[in-house]
């Protein structure tokens, strides 16, 4: 397993303009902004769990349909775990209808980054990474099975069947 995040710095730019935003009765345009770029920041730098903050938290476990995480932590190990789980977030976010008005709703900022994720092929990357994990997960208990059953490691080559073409 890779371990090594999938960053996309060009994501952030250019950063959310608080201009093309509308404001809601509980947030200000600057405020929509200012998390929206921290939202992309966070997926920027590849998802750390250890990065999600709590305001990130409190805002996104009530966009994009992430409606069932109460606790910052759960939400993080949720969704931020391994490559499979970051690409099922992204997902999410790229397939996200935005439903609502965004005088009242987030729906702006989550139309925006939802673009960004789709534009940068970041579900398709974090598809690829998490079936290299896949296959180096299932490499390495195949390792593990020989060893324990005595099996000697074979050379890719030398397990491929050999094939005679021959004419009658």
């Amino acid at each position: 397993m890779s371990g090594v995040p999938i960053l996309c710095e060009r994501i952030r730019t250019p950063p959310l303009d608080p201009a093309f935003l509308k404001p809601t009765r509980w947030a200000t345009v600057e405020e929509k902004a200012k998390l929206g770029n921290a939202m992309l920041r966070f997926i920027a730098e590849g998802m750390p769990a250890g990065k999600f903050t709590a305001s990130l938290h409190k805002r996104v476990s009530n966009m994009f349909g992430f409606i069932a995480h109460y606790d910052r932590h759960g939400f993080a190990q949720t969704w931020f775990d391994s490559a499979a789980t970051r690409r099922d977030f992204l997902d999410q976010i790229a397939r996200h209808p935005c439903w609502g008005d965004p005088g009242f709703v987030w729906s702006d900022v989550e139309r925006e980054i939802g673009q960004r994720v789709r534009e940068n092929l970041l579900v398709e990357a974090w598809a690829s990474r998490a079936r290299e994990d896949q296959d180096a997960r299932e490499k390495a208990e195949l390792a593990r099975l020989m060893a324990k059953h005595g099996v000697a490691p074979v050379s890719p080559v030398a397990a491929a069947p050999a094939v005679q073409l021959g004419l009658f």
